[in-house]
């Protein structure tokens, strides 16, 4: 058994000594915790730039010799 698996039989086995209103309560928070935590990670991480991804269907010499691998372009703005 993974260490994920254990959690989440854990969870499952701990939620049966739960009333609906306690996991509910529960789940709020931990979705208002998880929403503080990305906003902590935005403020210190800005993403500044804007990445496009280009999936049109150029192709080139290189990607012509290469059929199975799937190929793209990265512009930054």
């Amino acid at each position: 058994m993974t260490l994920e698996e254990l959690f989440l039989e854990a969870d499952r086995i701990g939620n049966k000594y739960l009333t609906p209103n306690e996991i509910e309560e529960f789940n709020q928070q931990l979705s208002k915790e998880v929403a503080e935590i990305g906003d902590l990670i935005e403020q210190q991480f800005p993403d500044t730039e804007i990445e496009i991804i280009d999936y049109s269907n150029t192709i080139t010499k290189k990607s012509r010799q290469q059929r199975n691998q799937k190929t793209y372009r990265t512009t930054k703005l």
